[in-house]
């Protein structure tokens, strides 16, 4: 949990005090007492109706505005996922719908954040708190947030390092991938994630049209950029596999005006996108089946369709490719976020080192003890 300077503990406790006070008396009574001693504002009936916005309406609202349908969609899902949660703890400790207000206050989400142990998965959760009562408060009640931010503190965990497949289990998963279901499908899949280091999202839109064989390059929508699509380089065996995959697929309709359009990986002839939860689902039973990855490997926040993209950072740099050219192949906007490779191979180098013959003599084994 993250530290509380002095003026959030004293807001915490205002909150429990008054809290208290509503549970004994009744919320309507302490209102009107707070009336009478003029310590709180009179408010007009028009004013009093527009403060009372159930959860359900919130959750309605933020469904259908911008601030959500702007998503990449398998940000959407996650917050979707975690209303659902979020809203199921509301019911629990509040009652059936209860209003927004009352479960937006620091010490609501304090409770609700307490029992997270891990700083990622409880960043995660307060991310999407930020963007939900963000656009509910501003919406509602035309203010912001600054008295939660600091409740719903965003931090990572700098000690949790990327994950890659080892050499030995990217040639299992190879092997596997082309024994099963879609086998075709699926191993084109595999083999563009590594030749390119796309990320998911990226992945299941690439259209037909994206593909640039005389640049070497696939055009993907990037990271937070709606719409914008920019170019990734892919080496010249992925881009082979691609190329024979869509000659396999969309040859025969290449006259047909939206050929270019069409979604390379699809379930309905190129018309809509994979779902992302397809290729998750694809990759999550090849690394149960491989018997190279440990039991450790495949729990949860371990290897996924992501340690791919950290599998192709990673064999570059060991490969002597620059971190300067990593940025730039990775599509990162910043140098630190490629910089966390470094510490990932300074590990690998420890660990191969230790390797060596002579690596556990002892100086007692030479000079005695």
């Amino acid at each position: 949990m993250p530290l509380y300077d002095e003026e959030v503990q004293r807001e915490l406790h205002l909150e429990k005090g008054i809290q208290g006070l509503a549970e004994k008396f009744g919320p309507y009574e302490l209102q009107q007492a707070l009336f009478r001693l003029d310590l709180m504002p009179k408010q007009s009936q028009n004013d009093l109706l527009k403060q009372h916005v159930s959860l359900s309406e919130a959750v309605a609202h933020y469904f259908s505005c911008d601030a959500f349908l702007d998503l990449a969609r398998s940000s959407q899902d996650v917050y979707r996922y975690e209303m659902n949660l979020f809203v199921k703890y509301c019911h629990h400790i509040k009652g059936l719908d209860p209003e927004i207000k009352e479960v937006s206050s620091a010490l609501f989400l304090q409770d609700y954040l307490s029992g997270i142990k891990k700083q990622n998965t409880r960043s995660k959760k307060a991310a999407f708190l930020r963007s939900f009562l963000r656009e509910t408060n501003e919406h509602y009640f035309n203010r912001g947030i600054e008295k939660i931010k600091r409740t719903l503190s965003i931090e990572a965990d700098k000690n949790r390092l990327p994950r890659a497949f080892t050499k030995e289990q990217l040639d299992e998963l190879l092997v596997l991938v082309r024994l099963g279901r879609e086998a075709h499908r699926n191993f084109t899949i595999l083999w563009t994630f590594l030749g390119s280091g796309i990320r998911l999202n990226e992945l299941c839109c690439l259209q037909v049209g994206d593909v640039n064989v005389m640049r070497q390059e696939i055009l993907v929508r990037g990271k937070g950029k709606k719409g914008f699509k920019q170019p990734s380089k892919i080496t010249k065996s992925a881009l082979d596999v691609l190329c024979a995959y869509i000659h396999f697929r969309y040859n025969g309709i290449q006259n047909e005006p939206d050929y270019k359009e069409r979604y390379i990986f699809s379930d309905d002839k190129g018309m809509s996108p994979l779902h992302h939860s397809t290729v998750q689902k694809m990759m999550a039973s090849l690394i149960d089946e491989c018997i190279t990855i440990t039991a450790e490997e495949k729990g949860n926040y371990q290897l996924s369709v992501h340690s791919l993209r950290h599998s192709f950072a990673l064999y570059l740099l060991q490969s002597g490719v620059t971190i300067y050219d990593i940025k730039d192949l990775m599509r990162h906007n910043w140098l630190t976020s490629t910089e966390v490779y470094l510490k990932v191979f300074d590990n690998m180098l420890v660990t191969a080192i230790d390797k060596h013959p002579l690596g556990n003599l002892k100086a007692s084994d030479f000079f005695g003890h």
